[in-house]
Order: C-alpha cells, then structure tokens, then sequence
C-alpha cells in the first residue's frame, strides 16, 4: 500500500508537543509492517522554521519525509504554496492519503486534490473537534467549518479518532463520514532506559533516595500547574524528600507565579523547571522520575506524556481529561481522578505512601504499552482499517480499540 502522511509540522519540531511523536510514531509504524510511506509537512517549528533540506526526500528514522517551505507569514494557517503544488502532482502516486491537518491549509489544498483525482483519503480528529477545542477561537472555527471543513470532511473515507470519547465528539457534529478508533503509539524500546537515570537529578543536586514528580507539557493555565505544586506541598507530610520538576515551554509565562506559589508551601527549593528540552532529555526527565502528574482541566486528545511515562515505568496520575488514564486505571498502572486540588492532593499522598505498589504499578503500565501501544501493534490496526478503506471504500464496522483487563 502507498500512503501519502500531510501534516503541517513532523519532528524534530518537538516544539508542537505531543502530535509530533504520535505523527512520527505511526509514520515508522507502518513502514515497519510493510507500508509504503511518503510524509508531506512543512519547515515549520513554532516561532522558527526547522534547519533542514526543502523541497527534497530526507530520511528521518527510516520515513522518507519532504519538508516545503512557509510562505512569509504562514505559520498560523501553515500556508505553503509549494506544498500544494507537489501534493497536486503527486496525489496520483499513492493508493491512500492521510491528510493530518483539520485546521491548515493543507486541509483544503490536499482534499481539493484528492477529490479530483479520487484518491481516499482519512483525517484525523487528533482533538480538533472536542467541545474545549471547538470553544477556543470559536467563532473563527464556526466560520471555518461552516465554509470549508464540513465540506472535506464529509467527503473523506474516514475521520481517525485515538478514543471512543473522541468517537462520540465527533459523531455528535454531524458529520457524515464514518469514524474508527485507533489509539496513539510509542516505541516502548525508546523508553525505560536505567542508564538515563540520574542526569537530570544530578543537575539539580536530587539525591537518588528523594521521589521526583514530574509534569511533563507545555506551561499553560488550562494544564493547571498550579496544582502539581499544591500536591507538593501536601506531600511534604511524608517521611520522604519529594521534589517537582516541570518539563516544558512556560507558553503563559506562569513561572515565577508557580515559584511564588511553592514559597508560601514551603517547598520553593523542591521545585524545578528546566523549559522546553529536546527529546533525549526528555527522556532523562521520565527516567528520573517516580510518579507523573496531569491535573489538565480540559479532555485532551489523547495524553502522549502519560503514555510516555508508562512505556518508562513511571505510574500516572491524571485528570478525567486525559483518555489514556483510564486505560492505565484498568490495569492498574494510574489513576485517575476529578481535575480538582483536593482529589490531586488525596491521591497523590495514597500513592507516594505505598513505595512497592507505585513499583508495581509501573511495571503493569509499561506491559501495557508493550501488547497494546506499541508502534508496530497499532500500526497493524491502522493498516487493517487502511486496506478496507481501500476495499470497501469504508473502515471496518463496529470495530473499537478494547483494552483487555489483565
């Protein structure tokens, strides 16, 4: 089979979060179970463009990628002419096209294309479409939606969705393409490493015995942060040392905030920020800690952090926001409770008491990850879904991602 990946952004642009690793991982997936994969994207890189090779194949972790270059003010639409045009010239290469971008230019350009050459193609939802999503900048994308998306997306083989409560989201808009769940993936053998523990607490002098808990994401109200130094204060009740490191961009400029809030805890010396860090210190980050924390207020896509954290062992605590928790809370390898200071702070104290159960459940999080998130598995489910597309021109029906209590 010969997919065709747009997406508006692909590693090393880490700068976008979570997406580039779900993006990248399916990517390498499918080439491993025997697809043949081109991805179109863009330079784009936040504020800044990536340093790589445009308008030529360039092969990153065995993905043969094709970064094109932003027109001068592009980056909050991803416009790219050239883009277009290559996609327009291409399209009639490839059996199937994947068109990762529900808000971007690409969106328009790439299904335009595949409707005129009728070549299927399948979107992913990747959250674009939950209610908070739809309620940021909700008029633009009312409009949006009313004048281009409806149209695209009505006329796609498939709308991708990484869970059943995205499942229900998105049939409740109306749209009239079917949808089919397949979860997000990691490389488990990428995570887990014993030898990147100890890098991180060495820079900021965390002796080996102290827990380390992490909150791993971009600095943003809506991730409240502020309750992750809440249950760093209530937790200083153990009889334990029990640091917080935050790994990420402070995008509301939220730090000094933060700071100010551990001070009045009494544990402003327990609290650590390193900003935004590229992917093997990242690493370093996960291997070095003892329990992740996401108290986000809002249902996110999917939860790459937490995933990440249980393909490196690390137990989660997680709002009801984040839909791999409730996986994790299945096989006993999280928890997941109310996106609430209290809930946080109760949970947090009953699983930092209990040293052998947090161990435990960090190794049923990273079996987990192993039999049912791992690249190749879920490559597999998306490649079952790929050849009915192509042979029925719908996904199977009334297959759903379950998860297996063991």
């Amino acid at each position: 089979m010969r997919i065709l990946y747009v997406c508006p952004y692909y590693k090393p642009a880490y700068v976008y979060g979570g997406p580039v690793q779900s993006i990248s991982s399916l990517c390498e997936g499918l080439i491993h179970v025997g697809a043949t994969l081109v991805v179109f994207t863009t330079e784009a890189n936040g504020a800044g463009r990536l340093a790589v090779p445009l308008q030529q194949p360039i092969d990153i972790d065995g993905v043969p990628v094709w970064y094109f270059p932003l027109s001068l003010n592009g980056l909050s639409f991803f416009y790219s002419p050239s883009l277009a045009k290559a996609i327009r010239g291409r399209v009639l290469d490839f059996d199937l096209v994947v068109i990762d971008s529900l808000w971007g230019h690409a969106l328009r350009s790439t299904a335009a294309a595949c409707i005129c050459f009728q070549v299927p193609y399948v979107i992913p939802a990747r959250g674009q479409l939950n209610p908070w999503a739809l309620r940021n900048k909700k008029l633009k994308k009312s409009i949006y939606l009313k004048v281009f998306a409806y149209r695209y997306v009505n006329q796609a083989a498939a709308i991708h969705c990484t869970d059943p409560t995205e499942a229900e989201a998105v049939k409740k808009l109306g749209f009239r393409s079917p949808t089919f769940v397949v979860p997000n993936a990691v490389h488990p053998g990428v995570y887990g490493n014993t030898q990147n523990r100890g890098n991180l607490r060495r820079q900021f002098e965390i002796p080996d015995h102290a827990y380390v808990l992490l909150f791993l994401g971009r600095l943003t109200q809506i991730k409240r942060p502020d309750i992750a130094v809440d249950v760093l204060g209530k937790v200083q009740s153990l009889k334990r040392e029990i640091h917080l490191i935050f790994v990420g961009p402070d995008e509301d400029k939220v730090m000094n905030r933060l700071r100010s809030q551990a001070r009045g805890l009494g544990c402003e010396d327990k609290v650590h920020f390193t900003g935004l860090m590229k992917k093997d210190f990242v690493l370093f980050a996960l291997a070095d800690a003892d329990l992740l924390l996401m108290p986000s207020e809002i249902q996110e896509n999917f939860g790459m952090s937490a995933l990440e954290a249980l393909a490196t062992g690390v137990p989660i605590l997680v709002s009801e926001g984040i839909p791999v928790g409730r996986w994790a809370q299945m096989v006993c390898a999280g928890r997941v409770v109310p996106g609430t200071k209290d809930a946080f702070e109760q949970a947090a104290l009953e699983l930092l008491s209990k040293p052998e159960k947090l161990k435990a459940m960090g190794r049923r999080g990273q079996e987990m990850v192993r039999k049912h998130f791992n690249s190749v598995v879920v490559a597999r489910m998306m490649l079952a879904q790929y050849s009915a597309i192509l042979a029925t021109g719908r996904p199977m029906p009334h297959v759903e991602f379950r998860l297996n209590r063991t």
